[in-house]
């Protein structure tokens, strides 16, 4: 087994452990369902302790990130909690690592990717000559390059230009890998809609994920949630950014959020999707 599986079993059996410990078989609920940090590392030392792991308890911050990556998300996760209708979704900030979350109602496995690639979806020509060589030379396969590869080639202003759902009059991109209490925001936006002489302030929210790996709903869900709180804004748009390696990048955009509907969401809607191939390809993507 190589080592990012035998990480990634290990971590599955640390999951498997702390459910145990908070579920009440008498209520049939958990008596916790936010694990911290600390919590987290506990746990590692315990299943280090018990089951002669291997795992190191000095970066909890990072566990959920393994467990999520890859198109088999659902497989590394335990089967009894599976079983019990129980998946997770990372935290972030005040010392927070992951929360058991209930399936929704008609899920079947834990993190289905409820949004592959359409290979059927619109598809439009994206230049790619303006990065030099020597950037595109050290290309590489994380989300830290392909976010700031969709940056530097507006891929998203062009989705809003060309293929949006939600009409924009103006997009500007404000940063990315944003840090907040709840989640991590991969890129935002700041748009305008409505009126050209009296426009309202939009953010559009981005997931970004490898080939390999699935949007979770959840995780965007807990972004637009973040973005409300983080900014006087009426409406929030979130969207997904996924490569598609040699081609470029899968773009989907959800139904536009209002701060009125952001208590009771649960779901996304597909709204609009489009692929953008990259001319000529970039290494990496």
């Amino acid at each position: 087994m190589g080592r990012g599986r035998l990480a990634r079993s290990q971590k599955t059996k640390v999951v498997e452990h702390l459910f145990g410990k908070y579920w009440n078989a008498s209520t049939g609920a958990l008596d916790k369902s936010l694990m911290s940090l600390d919590d987290v590392a506990q746990a590692i030392r315990e299943c280090n302790d018990l089951y002669g792991s291997t795992l190191s308890d000095r970066n909890p911050a990072n566990f959920m990130k393994d467990l999520l990556r890859g198109a088999n998300a659902s497989s590394n996760w335990p089967t009894s909690v599976a079983a019990k209708r129980f998946a997770a979704v990372q935290r972030t900030g005040d010392g927070e690592c992951f929360e058991f979350i209930p399936y929704r109602p008609g899920q079947t496995e834990p993190f289905p990717d409820a949004f592959g690639v359409r290979e059927d979806a619109p598809r439009y020509p994206v230049q790619s000559i303006s990065i030099p060589l020597v950037t595109k030379s050290l290309g590489r396969s994380d989300e830290t390059w392909l976010v700031q590869t969709a940056i530097n080639l507006r891929v998203v202003e062009t989705h809003f230009a060309v293929a949006a759902a939600f009409p924009l009059l103006e997009l500007a991109h404000l940063q990315m890998g944003i840090k907040l209490r709840s989640t991590e925001i991969d890129a935002l936006f700041l748009g305008k809609t409505g009126d050209p002489q009296r426009p309202e302030s939009v953010l559009v929210t981005c997931e970004a994920k490898q080939a390999k790996d699935p949007l979770i709903q959840s995780q965007i869900i807990n972004q637009v949630r973040a973005a409300f709180a983080e900014a006087e804004v009426d409406t929030v748009v979130p969207i997904g950014l996924r490569t598609i390696k040699g081609v470029g990048f899968y773009l989907t955009e959800f139904t536009a959020v209002k701060r009125s509907e952001v208590s009771a969401l649960e779901e996304l809607t597909l709204a609009s999707d489009a692929i953008y191939e990259l001319r000529p390809p970039v290494k990496g993507i």
